[in-house]
């Protein structure tokens, strides 16, 4: 199966699964950690919900990983409607 997602929301949705399953953690145990119920934990990990910076923050220190580890594994997890890094977003004419 493509690690292929339809948002960087999914994505990051899908990293934090990944990362929580590589743990053990279950949802519930994710969920108990930060205060919120294991319902709230599987809406993140599906792309229903898009935490808060802060949010997304505290996620990643209980699965044992700083903001930027957890960013750079969602961003490994390719999205079909980004462009790669290297190119820019719009397609500017240069000013001559």
């Amino acid at each position: 199966m493509a690690n292929i997602a339809k948002d960087p929301q999914v994505a990051l949705g899908r990293a934090i699964r990944l990362r929580r399953k590589e743990l053990g953690i279950s949802q519930q145990e994710l969920g108990l950690e930060l205060g919120y119920d294991q319902g709230w934990i599987s809406h993140i990990e599906n792309g229903r919900t898009n935490p808060a910076c802060g949010t997304v923050d505290r996620l990643a220190r209980a699965l044992a990983w700083p903001l930027s580890q957890l960013v750079i594994f969602a961003e490994s997890i390719e999205t079909e409607d980004c462009k790669p890094l290297n190119q820019p977003l719009r397609n500017r004419k240069p000013n001559v």
